[in-house]
């Protein structure tokens, strides 16, 4: 099964502020597209947010997959196929200090650990068929959008469980 998720932000600007942020999961089951979104905020760099964005949609995911990660952050795509490289190295640089947003690193690393099954996982760096309506979606759901990812919250019909309630499998 594939599974792709698309980000998007309120701003790729690259130092720290308060943007807003969101995904999509996307699979096709039976020939027919099923998705799943989230929308939060979050202040702190473009990298961050990315990470932390990437970290709240693979948390959502129940079944082993594959998975293609679609954002324009093009540092985050470069970065996820040498992901278990990183944690093997325990998350330094070529000098041995501790690389820039370690922790959401590992927490997208955890995410990914925590699904059944050894997962593939690509990136790619490109404006998608979602950003668009990610971007609406974002200034209208404003206070949706007030949320701080990467804190457990409980969703509109979810139950509160590890995957905030709703796999993207779960129909």
């Amino acid at each position: 099964m594939k599974v792709d998720i698309y980000i998007e932000t309120s701003s790729i600007y690259q130092g720290i502020t308060d943007r807003k942020c969101s995904y999509v999961l996307s699979v096709s089951i039976r020939n027919e597209e099923r998705t799943k979104e989230g929308f939060g905020h979050f202040e702190g760099t473009y990298h961050q947010t990315v990470l932390i964005t990437l970290a709240e949609a693979l948390e959502r995911m129940a079944v082993p997959c594959e998975i293609c990660v679609h954002t324009r952050d093009a540092y985050v795509c470069s970065r996820i196929p040498k992901l278990e490289e990183l944690a093997g190295i325990g998350w330094k640089d070529s000098k041995g200090e501790e690389i820039k947003n370690a922790e959401e690193w590992q927490r997208v690393y955890s995410a990914i650990h925590a699904l059944p099954s050894t997962h593939k996982l690509t990136g790619k760096t490109e404006k998608h068929s979602y950003s668009g309506w990610l971007q609406e979606e974002m200034e209208k759901r404003k206070d949706e959008c007030r949320r701080t990812m990467g804190q457990r919250l409980e969703p509109e019909t979810g139950t509160g469980s590890k995957n905030n309630g709703m796999s993207v499998y779960h129909y």
